[in-house]
């Protein structure tokens, strides 16, 4: 079969923050770059989501990034101290040194598209921080995209696997989504940006975050480490015109939106957290409320968790109707220059301030997916286990561990910095390989549409949703986690006989049958991991066994593919720069406030 064939020095598989970095890098540095997305540049992947903040170190915010206001009490050194403590040692500290040191350049990078393109980015000098909307980051990706025009973008394109030849990755093949075609791409090198995975049913990300560069490199012969450790915020569920959104969470700072919630069941039971100094958290280490929330509020959702599941209370009754409404005009104007007049994002905040009250002034949430830890092991030069293939941003594992302080979003553009530059030094001395398989390849690919009779990949996504929100949700036990895994081996098994038929043109049942496999595969190895997990440990909660047991547990399980079935083995973190901690916490709570806030200071 003829088929069109693109050929470069690097192939960049993903068109958010990692993916515009590494290609750029690359580019620069004389490398011929060819990126592929599954969507528009700069308009599709998580970072479109972003309502929140990112940010470094004080120092490199000053000294590099040009912010002359910069808290110079948050130095680098307290920055990469927070990253080790805050990763339950698990996370890889050559990698946390390279984010300290890589990030505030890749910032700088990002700010001066900013600045061209005429997006608006609001530092916060305490906290070293630049807040922004999706919208803003998005056209700053394809402005600083565009400034390298030899740069080839290849859109809506869907990867479906790697191409390798001689013991190396050589390149991929995926089809265009809306006329089906199928495309090979060779290159001397593979750089996979393509983000995380999100298995639940109540997501605050986008939707097709479904792992497909972490399946593709586990199929290649790639391995994967912290596959169970899953990040998760309030969320909304009711109304359904809001659902998925993080408001709830930006609704918790006092800084955006001035009023207290108290945290209920649905039943009206008080979810405690408690005012305790040890758990006081400052600008520089806010993020670690997202896992006290989880933490705190986990055991008395976990006692009607078969009656209500995710699914809690923000209750502001405590307030007038006025002041709820002006609340959130206070949220707009802490949020004007990303939105339109008084929206967040798509929502109404009148109009959400109007259906709270009538609900009894309570907003019903629920934990969402926000980031996932695990993901592809890399070296510090972002090299995986396969010559050839290297890997940027929340596609891989290591730099946080078992719960991210740091800001994904200096993430994917540090480590897209750094791969990238890595990647053309190593396509410059390489020879070009000849894939081995791409007719395997292909007829993987092309199953589903082959068969007239068999598994509906849409039946299949909603099954896996359901067993991930049902036994490998924010709160597990060992009986959950047994019937979950069970649940998720059959149903992996049972997508080798999935059927998309029609034509290749925008068939949204094959596009689903491809994201599919690669997230079923992120599901089971994430399920056997924190079933095996007999412990609680950073965004890791088992409520039959909430002791940090850093004297059996203080390693990673890896994952790697044989025969088709994952292989585990565990990997003892190495402490390059700092000690690890070998003291035991009777749970999460306690190694927070002891080995993070110590003692709220």
């Amino acid at each position: 079969m003829t088929r069109n064939i693109v050929t470069s020095d690097i192939l960049v598989i993903g068109g958010s923050g990692a993916g515009v970095m590494s290609a750029v890098a690359a580019s620069r540095k004389g490398a011929g770059v060819v990126l592929v997305s599954k969507g528009r540049v700069g308009k599709n992947g998580n970072a479109i989501m972003l309502g929140g903040s990112f940010g470094v170190d004080g120092r490199g915010a000053r000294d590099i990034c040009g912010e002359s206001e910069a808290n110079q009490e948050y130095t680098p050194e307290s920055l990469f101290e927070k990253m080790a403590a805050c990763g339950f040692g698990l996370g890889d500290q050559e990698l946390q040194k390279r984010f300290v040191q890589d990030g505030p350049y890749a910032v700088k990078e990002l700010l001066q598209w900013v600045k061209e393109c005429g997006s608006t980015f609001v530092f916060s000098p305490k906290a070293c921080r630049w807040r922004a909307g999706g919208v803003a980051f998005g056209r700053a990706l394809k402005h600083g995209l565009e400034t390298q025009d030899q740069i080839s973008a290849y859109e809506d394109i869907i990867i479906s696997d790697l191409l390798t030849g001689s013991g190396k990755v050589c390149g991929a093949i995926g089809f265009d989504v809306f006329t089906g075609e199928i495309i090979e791409f060779h290159a001397k090198a593979v750089i996979l940006a393509t983000g995380g995975w999100q298995p639940y049913e109540l997501k605050n990300t986008d939707s097709d975050m479904t792992g497909d560069g972490i399946g593709m490199a586990l199929r290649a012969g790639a391995r994967v480490r912290d596959m169970e450790f899953v990040l998760a915020i309030p969320t909304i569920q009711e109304p359904l015109y809001a659902k998925g959104s993080i408001l709830p969470f930006q609704m918790t700072m006092p800084n955006l939106f001035p009023l207290r919630h108290k945290a209920t069941d649905l039943d009206g039971r008080e979810l405690i957290y408690p005012n305790d100094q040890r758990f006081r958290t400052n600008a520089s280490n806010s993020k670690v409320k997202k896992l006290l929330y989880c933490a705190f509020y986990a055991p008395g959702m976990y006692e009607k968790w078969d009656t209500y599941g995710n699914r809690f209370y923000m209750d502001y009754s405590a307030y007038t109707d006025e002041e709820i409404r002006d609340g959130f005009k206070i949220f707009y104007e802490n949020q004007h220059w990303w939105h339109g007049k008084d929206k967040y994002h798509h929502i109404d905040l009148q109009r959400l301030a109007q259906d709270m009250i009538a609900n009894g002034k309570r907003l019903m949430c629920g934990f969402g997916n926000e980031y996932t830890m695990g993901g592809i092991i890399i070296n510090k030069d972002f090299e995986t286990d396969i010559p050839g293939l290297y890997a940027a941003g929340e596609v891989t594992g290591g730099l946080f561990g078992a719960f991210r302080s740091g800001d994904g979003l200096t993430e994917m553009l540090a480590n897209g910095l750094a791969a990238g530059e890595n990647a053309a030094v190593y396509a410059r001395a390489a020879s070009v390989a000849q894939p081995e398989n791409v007719e395997a390849a292909v007829d993987l690919l092309t199953a589903p549409r082959k068969r007239s009779e068999g598994i509906s990949p849409v039946e299949a996504w909603k099954k896996l949703e359901q067993v991930s929100e049902e036994g490998f949700g924010f709160v597990r036990d060992g009986r959950r986690l047994q019937k979950a895994y069970d649940e998720m081996t059959k149903l992996r098994a049972s997508l080798d006989y999935m059927a998309a038929p029609g034509p290749g043109q925008y068939n949204l049942e094959w596009m689903d049958s491809v994201m599919l496999r690669n997230l079923a595969l992120c599901t089971e190895i994430g399920i056997y991991c924190a079933l095996n997990r007999r412990e609680s440990r950073g965004c890791h909660l088992r409520m039959d066994e909430p002791q940090v047991n850093n004297k059996e547990y203080l390693f990673s399980w890896t994952a790697g593919l044989k025969d088709g079935k994952p292989v585990y083995e565990k990997e003892i973190p190495v402490p390059a720069y700092l000690p690890l901690d070998t003291d035991d916490y009777p749970n999460v709570q306690e190694y927070i406030a002891k080995a993070i806030l110590k003692g709220g200071t």
